[in-house]
């Protein structure tokens, strides 16, 4: 198996969204594989039926918020994904992670648009592995340390000898490590245990240190507190797809700062080129 996924380049065509609720992606991987099999094959109704009737994963669901499906074509080549929002229209020109699928096409794990630097990614794929992690770890520490520390100031004072202390401290330690880690990888797996994607999808973006990549982290520091009157802002805030009134419920869809070179040794399909409009049929 590839370490990187290909990269389709080229204008978006004969575009099909399917409105879902695809509570299929256990921490980003495909789960529902039955679900899945069917879109990826084509028959969108069978997927729609399954997905309409099915209520095991209703609190997914809800989390999830109506997952698109979505088909289309990139030059002559067809392509598949599913995003949380597939807000992105025909005519756009567009750059998509793909990977081969079995039979015949392409399936999609992130679509960037780069006239307003808008990223559209796998579902819980904004964090690289190590980004995760460390989210994770930050985020269950600032909880568990307070109440930790409350619980050995609480143990001081009512400590009537050493002994007591001692007991009490060692319950308190093992009890706050136990919960620690319990929240720790249960926060990391809602955060994105399938980072293992965005790890690759980052890779083959050219991003030196893919595991580290936080596009959270990047959206809040940099499109959040760079105002759109600075004249080193690197998007055209005039165009008419960063003005495009963005749907509600949207996950996992951000912008991007300036992207790195994609390296040679990915494969880079560019359906616009002239070596390639023969292949494709165009």
């Amino acid at each position: 198996m590839s370490d990187y996924f290909q990269i389709i380049k080229g204008k978006i065509s004969d575009l099909k969204v399917i409105d879902t609720s695809l509570a299929v992606f256990g921490s980003g991987a495909l789960n529902g594989l039955p679900t899945i099999g069917h879109a990826v094959m084509g028959d969108n109704l069978a997927a729609a039926s399954q997905v309409a009737t099915s209520n095991r994963y209703e609190d997914e669901s809800d989390f999830l918020n109506s997952v698109q499906y979505f088909t289309c074509k990139i030059g002559n080549l067809e392509v598949r994904g599913v995003f949380c929002r597939a807000f992105f229209r025909n005519g756009d020109q567009v750059e998509v992670v793909v990977e081969p699928c079995d039979e015949d096409g392409y399936f999609a794990y992130a679509l960037r648009r780069p006239i307003d630097h808008r990223l559209w990614l796998y579902p819980w794929a904004m964090k690289g592995s190590k980004a995760n992690s460390r989210a994770a770890l930050k985020s269950v520490g600032l909880l568990i340390l307070p109440i930790y520390l409350c619980i050995l100031v609480a143990t001081i004072a009512v400590s009537n000898d050493l002994g007591f202390f001692i007991f009490g401290f060692c319950i308190s330690t093992l009890m706050c490590t136990l919960f620690f880690f319990i929240g720790y990888f249960g926060y990391k797996k809602l955060l994105g245990g399938g980072s293992k994607e965005a790890d690759k999808i980052f890779a083959t973006l050219g991003y030196p240190d893919p595991k580290t990549v936080d596009m959270e982290k990047e959206f809040l520091e940099v499109f959040m507190n760079k105002p759109e009157s600075d004249p080193d802002f690197y998007v055209d805030t005039t165009t008419e797809e960063y003005r495009q009134e963005v749907p509600d419920g949207v996950k996992w869809v951000t912008f991007y700062c300036e992207a790195p070179p994609i390296p040679d040794y990915i494969t880079v399909i560019d359906t616009e080129l002239d070596d390639n409009l023969d292949d494709n049929g165009i």
